[in-house]
């Protein structure tokens, strides 16, 4: 972390939200599934059973735990898509500074291919770079000369 001084708690505190473990395994299986639209079937249910409440007279418990579940996904859902955001950002300008290293990545194996002969064991250690600097080779990919001739 930038500043060692700041944790991962005081971010979680910052943001007003709780910092939990990770789930494992078994938690996530015992969850209901989120599939498309789930946010907005609760929204739509829970709608209409406080409208209908006379009718269909739910447990109190019922009530509590949908007014409870849709407080903390109202809660949660900003502080989540300002997240996405920044997640997004970090991850952009860590690959903007790794394309930066490239340049020093070219270097280093033009400055092993001038030491190679003298120095054999360079080039052995380095063979990791070479392999992937052939397969990377960046730029749009040559298109192959078309070999038929145009005369038709």
């Amino acid at each position: 972390m930038p500043n060692d001084n700041v944790t991962i708690e005081q971010v979680a505190e910052l943001l007003g939200v709780e910092l939990t473990p990770p789930l494992d395994g078994a938690d996530v299986q015992a969850l209901h599934k989120a599939l498309p639209g789930y946010q907005g079937m609760v929204d739509d249910t829970a709608e209409l059973v406080q409208e209908h409440n006379d009718t269909l007279r739910l447990s109190p418990e019922v009530m509590a735990d949908l007014e409870q579940g849709l407080a903390e996904v109202k809660h949660l859902e900003p502080i989540e898509h300002l997240l996405e955001r920044l997640l997004q950002s970090v991850y952009h300008q860590r690959l903007q500074a790794t394309s930066r290293c490239m340049e020093g990545l070219y270097q280093s194996s033009r400055r092993i291919r001038e030491f190679e002969n003298a120095y054999p064991k360079i080039r052995e250690k380095a063979q990791f770079l070479f392999d992937f600097l052939k397969a990377f080779r960046p730029g749009p990919k040559k298109e192959k000369p078309n070999n038929s001739t145009g005369n038709g």
